[in-house]
């Protein structure tokens, strides 16, 4: 089982996974600027892939995604965790080039790829759900706005309530020949 960490950074996700990134003194185990494309990895190798504080730092994030479903086997898990757009962490890193919101990820699981085509498939949403910072209070009731109404909290509430993290996993869906 072949388990990828894409930007992996100091601490990869899961010990046993292998890690890719570009600077030194990261946990990497393969180096690679994961900017340029495509990157150096075998189509179809991946069963597991993590994508921890990575996307918001890609100048082309629908070029990454492109690149993790080519890299995935039919079936594989992707896990993101990215910060929500009204996280302060998703603004006090000046390498930050996307605030993403709970909905972003619906671009990567649409039926019909009008917008953005893959050759070979798509993505489907497993999970999806936001963190939030550690304030009991205020965090179970922006949780609880949240779990009855995603659109309503992140048009209305999100901004006086904010969310830290999105978490998503997604698992890669490849058209038979």
């Amino acid at each position: 089982m072949l388990i990828l960490d894409i930007g992996c950074g100091k601490k990869k996700q899961e010990p046993r996974a292998i890690g890719v990134d570009r600077e030194r003194g990261s946990a990497a185990d393969a180096r690679a600027e994961l900017a340029r494309f495509p990157w150096p990895l075998r189509d179809n190798s991946a069963d597991c892939i993590y994508l921890s504080h990575f996307l918001e730092h890609q100048p082309d994030i629908l070029r990454a995604m492109r690149e993790v479903h080519r890299i995935a086997k039919d079936g594989a898990e992707v896990i993101i965790i990215t910060p929500h757009y009204t996280s302060l962490d998703s603004y006090t890193d000046p390498t930050h080039l996307y605030h993403l919101g709970f909905h972003s990820f619906d671009y990567f699981a649409q039926a019909e790829f009008e917008n953005f085509t893959y050759r070979s498939g798509g993505f489907r949403i497993l999970e999806r759900r936001l963190t939030f910072g550690g304030n009991l209070l205020l965090d179970n009731l922006a949780r609880g706005c949240a779990a009855v109404s995603m659109d309503f909290y992140e048009k209305h509430l999100a901004w006086m309530l904010p969310a830290r993290n999105i978490y998503c996993r997604l698992r890669a869906v490849k058209e038979k020949s």
